[in-house]
């Protein structure tokens, strides 16, 4: 069996990443290598779909009623769809007879030693070697079936492009916050995807791990992602699997009788969602900010780490306050000289441009400020967007 691989208006449905992975499904902590693959540590879940170990001896294999698949002919890890948790994936390596809820990592190595990436985001970085990853190979004959984490691994051009735009926001934060949240590392890929479902980054949050899809899109983007994606790692540190739920400290900032609704992923079909101007209300950032509680955090702390200036209502701003000093609890080194240093370096990255395209004027392109919300049908000198 073979192994298998906000912003915009009109070609990039993707709203900022809510594929924050629940804890029951995350990808284990890195332990070893294991014939060159990472191996998690052990977590033992025992019968996972009511049967015992089996010793696999082919692609696909039926023991106690459950149907194993060998992922590659070189990877020792099998995996099964459990019929009595709906479909859930769980894995089973074939030497150890461990199994587990949580997806292993692919096959990974080092980040170039490229000086123009600080050693302290190289450092925390891996690359995927593997030509594909999966979780669980396609269902023929169920579309709709559960793959899990995919993607495949970067070339070298948007590898290179992406960890040098992220460098200087990964060097932002103290090393001590990212340990005391769990941070691990950084995945990079590319053709990301969470159970079939295009997606830009995926925080793995048990494990630490955050799988960044380094294909090329705007510079904005890329570093409100990252600053989004980590918020989600910071908000299961703080509240574990009930991050998502009601935060009385945090309600009070919202219009009285305020539902929010089902999850960033119930947006994905509104490429507008994401826009400034599509906020309902002073209280929100955006229209994708009211999908859950735990996207609006990670947008208006995005917005903290990339352009304070969005933040303009006295709602939005006592909810950056109240961010900033979850932070500082977290870690003493996020006070007030961090968010100076923070400040100086948005005053110097002004690329806020983005590309949309008018499917009225045959797909012609025009360039959005995010910020400003300016819009020219000529390329700005300084957009560093793609094409």
């Amino acid at each position: 069996m073979k192994r298998r691989g906000l912003f915009s208006c009109c070609t990039d449905n993707f709203a900022v990443t809510d594929a924050h992975v629940p804890a029951d499904e995350a990808v284990p902590q890195q332990a070893e290598l294991v014939g060159g693959r990472v191996a998690p540590e052990s977590n033992n879940t025992g019968s996972a779909s009511g049967s015992s170990f089996l010793q696999a001896t082919g692609d696909e294999e039926q023991h106690g009623g459950a149907t194993f698949l060998r992922l590659a002919p070189d990877n020792p890890w099998l995996v099964c769809r459990s019929v009595e948790h709906g479909g859930k994936l769980f894995w089973m390596h074939e030497r150890t007879r461990e199994t587990t809820w949580r997806q292993p990592l692919p096959e990974l190595g080092p980040l170039p030693e490229w000086e123009t990436v600080d050693r302290k985001m190289r450092d925390s970085c891996a690359v995927v070697l593997d030509a594909n990853f999966f979780g669980a190979p396609a269902d023929v004959h169920d579309p709709k079936a559960r793959t899990g984490i995919c993607g495949i691994s970067p070339s070298s051009g948007p590898l290179l492009r992406t960890t040098e735009t992220l460098s200087p926001e990964h060097c932002l934060y103290p090393r001590r916050f990212l340990e005391n949240v769990g941070l691990r590392r950084y995945v990079l890929c590319e053709e990301l995807r969470y159970n079939g479902q295009r997606r830009r980054d995926v925080p793995d949050l048990a494990s630490g791990t955050l799988y960044i899809d380094v294909g090329d899109r705007a510079v904005r983007r890329k570093r409100h992602s990252f600053h989004h994606e980590l918020w989600h790692m910071v908000d299961f540190h703080l509240l574990g699997n009930a991050f998502e739920s009601y935060d009385a400290e945090w309600a009070v900032y919202n219009p009285p009788g305020f539902k929010y609704g089902h999850g960033g992923k119930h947006m994905r079909s509104d490429s507008s969602s994401s826009q400034l101007s599509s906020s309902p209300s002073e209280e929100f950032l955006n229209r994708y900010s009211t999908s859950s509680i735990a996207e609006d955090k990670a947008e208006i702390w995005a917005c903290l780490m990339c352009y304070q200036q969005v933040l303009k209502s006295p709602s939005l701003q006592a909810k950056a306050r109240l961010l900033q000093k979850r932070a500082r609890n977290i870690c003493e080194e996020m006070n007030e000289h961090f968010w100076a240093r923070v400040v100086e370096q948005q005053q110097s990255l002004v690329d806020h441009w983005e590309v949309h395209y008018v499917d009225s004027q045959r797909g012609k392109a025009y360039w959005c400020n995010w910020v400003t919300e300016e819009k020219r049908w000529t390329k700005p000198v300084e957009a560093a967007t793609v094409p």
